[in-house]
């Protein structure tokens, strides 16, 4: 199998009759552009194609809604999309992508789909008329914004299938699997991270395309400078450094597994950077764990070079086995040692990672991965195999698909 992330297509019906020429695009966003990680694949994607045409993205209006007892820390995350909310619709300074926060009701239930569907369609028609586009094509990954998919008139409509989210742990999953059935099949295309997702769900679809992730490796790959300083957060901490960034979510964490590694390592550091949407009372009380926050993605590989090794912790569920990190491929780029837990997408890069089924093998390998020899050229082989793999020509693909002039 090949380990480059290359488009892979199954027409299953013959494509639609062909359209009118898209002049923009409407990304019904599966995260929010101002708070989570930026290093998302359509925020990789949507940012380059903002470059040349008109991109308004409307923040993700979620799928479950936060409950006491239930979610860990509810109010955190409700304070949090009511400041994005506040902000409205706003330029991206750097990449000039419109960005929209939308008024909807966080409810989820088939009524208020539906209600929120023709609440979304509303606000997006006069924004598209006050940024003159005339002819949006749509891009949707959140199962949610389905309703307003629908009513829209489209010059084409893709669906990015980033993730099984009826999988999502507290979501409604028979309303969210019903919800990405008519996605599905409605939708000209579904693109795919996922290579089993997209075999069990091709038929459904008019079209279904392997996509996969692409990697900014220039951003990633670039050695540390010989006068860069260790950041202050960073200064001092005993070595070996194993660390892990990302979102800190509980249904993709395995927490216990990382208060495993702290204990297996305990002259070493392990550092944690990420958002948490999760209670890490337990982690930080490890004595050798650091956690420092969210880091913006400008900054990321700043932090990431200290690594002696990366780690993947995850759970084993069925998010995850439909899932696709991107940061696997960020990893291989900056060339250190990698130990993950094992799911489907690893399979093409397993000859270049410590991968490990159960706690005590992670362990195991992660003791590896430390003693690991001839480190210049086993970094090297890691890079080389994510080297081609860049989001612009993902973006390229994406526009092709989107129908852009």
């Amino acid at each position: 199998m090949e380990t480059s992330c290359k488009s892979e297509s199954v027409a299953v019906a013959s494509d639609p009759e062909p359209r009118q020429t898209a002049d923009g695009v409407v990304c019904f966003a599966g995260v929010d552009w101002w708070y989570h990680n930026r290093g998302h694949s359509e925020c990789q994607i949507m940012k380059r194609l903002a470059r040349h045409y008109p991109v308004l993205w409307v923040n993700s209006i979620g799928m479950r809604a936060p409950a006491p007892g239930k979610t860990e820390l509810p109010l955190r995350r409700y304070l949090r999309k009511f400041r994005s909310t506040l902000k409205g619709l706003r330029r991206d300074p750097d990449c000039g992508m419109w960005v929209y926060s939308p008024i909807f009701v966080p409810r989820y239930s088939p009524r208020w789909v539906e209600f929120n569907g023709r609440l979304l369609t509303t606000q997006v028609r006069w924004l598209c008329r006050g940024l003159g586009i005339r002819h949006p094509s749509v891009w949707v990954t959140v199962p949610t914004a389905v309703g307003a998919v629908e009513r829209g008139r489209w010059a084409r409509a893709v669906f990015n299938r980033s993730d099984e989210f009826s999988k999502f742990p507290e979501a409604n999953g028979r309303l969210i699997a019903s919800l990405e059935q008519r996605l599905l099949r409605n939708c000209d295309r579904v693109l795919y991270v996922n290579r089993s997702l997209l075999n069990r769900e091709a038929a459904v679809c008019r079209r279904a395309d392997y996509l996969g992730h692409g990697v900014d490796f220039e951003h990633f790959a670039i050695p540390r400078p010989a006068t860069e300083q260790e950041p202050p957060e960073c200064r001092g901490l005993p070595r070996p450094i194993v660390g892990y960034y990302g979102a800190l979510d509980d249904y993709l964490i395995d927490k216990e597994l990382l208060i495993k590694v702290a204990r297996a390592i305990p002259r070493g550091t392990l550092v944690l950077i990420g958002p948490k949407a999760m209670d890490t009372a337990l982690l930080e009380a490890e004595p050798n764990i650091r956690y420092l926050g969210p880091i913006p993605y400008d900054r990321l590989p700043r932090y990431a070079r200290l690594f002696d090794v990366g780690l993947m912790p995850w759970l084993d569920n069925d998010w995850i086995a439909s899932c696709n990190p991107i940061k696997l491929k960020e990893y291989l780029a900056m060339g250190f040692p990698v130990v993950s837990t094992r799911f489907p997408e690893l399979e093409p890069y397993e000859h270049l990672v410590y991968a490990a089924s159960d706690h005590a093998s992670f362990l195991a390998q992660l003791h590896r991965a430390m003693e690991e020899s001839d480190d210049a050229r086993s970094a090297e082989r890691r890079r080389d195999a994510v080297r081609g793999d860049s989001w612009d020509a993902l973006a390229t693909k994406a526009a092709q698909m989107l129908g852009l002039s």
